[in-house]
């Protein structure tokens, strides 16, 4: 039999390592834990630098000598805008047929949108696509047509050549490129002036077809807003397989100009994200009421691009009283009784004037069998037949004619006889 003092001896290493077991499991466990965490961060870095350079490769960006500085073209070189403000010209297309050369057809009013700089609002100016601009080597053409022949290069020289408004980016997208970033994030919320509600990619879809076009412009800056804020970069960092989808969408469906690359374009995507006033212009036209062209109006484009260019507010205005100011300014109308009645021509009178329109006298016309009114110019003035079409709405759908002759009231030269009818009685 051993000494009981050797048996207390053998036993006791045997009793301290029991207790200093867990102590020592600790460190091994933070250390399996620590090195997990540092290898999963490794993992993420890497993910994240292979998604900056998938990025940095799809998105590559378009050369457009339009923006080139070194090859200035007609009208560049004197292009303004406010040195700390971005201008960005936006064009809108359908889906690109990759098995045509022409580019996809315009499919919304071209863009131009300024911020920064003197604005505290978002200010975007709507170019319709039947608005007429110069051509390198065609002439004048509409902008659908320009961008039929040039592409988006031949259409961003031909703005600003027109404008004379610097351009800083130039954007072009599709309109499925915002239904389909909608789509990867679920649903965005879209702020417009009736409040903000989750918008879908279907939604987003139908309003990019709005014939409203001040509408159109609100919807689509909201809704890249609220993309942007969706795919911001807590967003890319959360869902890395996310933001790779939002990429292929982006180089698919949306082209820039090759400075938009790399940083620059993730700080251009947190401007977009920032929320902002939003004021819409657009440029009124005038249709032909006899030929249905588009007849241009210099002196309200003038006016708007000199707002972007000088980085000033656009005001208020309303575009249908600005084209009749224009068009009716100075007109001299003669006012015939053709009728009858007593006091008819005294009546269409008081309505013109009301309207702000001169009129030369008042009187009573050769025979009273004129049963309706009629707004009498002579043929080939463009701007006379305009003016007669306008004055017939005013006085509620008159008869438009044409003379092949010199127009006199009482012996006095004058734009436009205005002839009231049978149908003028009673009317206020």
């Amino acid at each position: 039999m051993l000494p009981l003092s050797t048996v207390t001896l053998s036993r006791s290493p045997v009793l301290t390592s029991g207790r200093r077991g867990p102590r020592r499991a600790v460190p091994r466990v933070l250390a399996i834990v620590g090195g997990a965490g540092i290898a999963l961060i490794v993992v993420w870095l890497m993910v994240m630098l292979a998604l900056w350079i998938y990025a940095w490769f799809r998105l590559g960006g378009v050369d457009l000598q339009a923006l080139d500085d070194e090859a200035p073209r007609l009208g560049t070189e004197g292009a303004l805008a406010p040195a700390d403000a971005v201008t960005v010209l936006v064009v809108v297309t359908e889906e690109r047929d990759p098995t045509r050369l022409a580019p996809p057809a315009l499919a919304g009013p071209v863009v131009l949108a300024q911020a920064g700089g003197p604005r505290d609002a978002l200010a975007v100016l709507l170019l319709p696509v039947e608005m007429t601009a110069m051509s390198d080597g065609h002439g004048p053409q509409t902008l659908a047509e320009i961008h039929a022949d040039g592409g988006i290069d031949g259409l961003a020289q031909a703005v600003i050549d027109y404008t004379q408004v610097r351009v800083d980016h130039v954007v072009s997208f599709t309109v499925e490129a915002l239904p389909r970033l909608v789509d990867i994030v679920g649903s965005v919320e879209v702020c417009l002036a009736d409040g903000c509600r989750p918008t879908s990619s279907e939604q987003v879809r139908q309003a990019l077809r709005d014939p409203d076009h001040e509408q159109w412009a609100r919807l689509v800056a909201a809704a890249v807003r609220g993309v942007s804020v969706e795919l911001g970069a807590r967003s890319v960092a959360m869902s890395p397989l996310a933001a790779k989808r939002a990429v292929d969408v982006v180089a698919d469906e949306v082209h820039t100009d090759v400075s938009l690359r790399g940083r620059r374009l993730l700080h251009f995507a947190e401007m977009l994200a920032m929320p902002m006033p939003v004021t819409v212009e657009t440029i009124p036209l005038l249709r032909h009421p006899v030929t249905g062209e588009i007849v241009p109006l210099d002196e309200p484009a003038l006016v708007r691009f000199q707002h972007l260019q000088d980085g000033t507010p656009f005001g208020v205005r309303d575009a249908d009283e600005e084209i009749a100011r224009l068009v009716l300014a100075d007109l001299r109308i003669g006012v015939l009784n053709g009728a009858g009645v007593a006091g008819l021509a005294a009546q269409v009178e008081a309505d013109l004037l009301a309207h702000g329109l001169q009129v030369v006298g008042t009187g009573n016309a050769p025979i009273f069998d004129h049963q309706t009114t009629t707004v009498t110019h002579t043929a080939g003035d463009e701007r006379l037949a305009i003016a007669a079409a306008l004055i017939a709405d005013m006085l509620n759908g008159a008869d438009v004619v044409e003379a092949d002759r010199e127009l006199r009231f009482e012996g006095i030269q004058v734009d436009i006889v205005v002839t009231a009818g049978a149908d003028r009685d009673g009317e206020s």
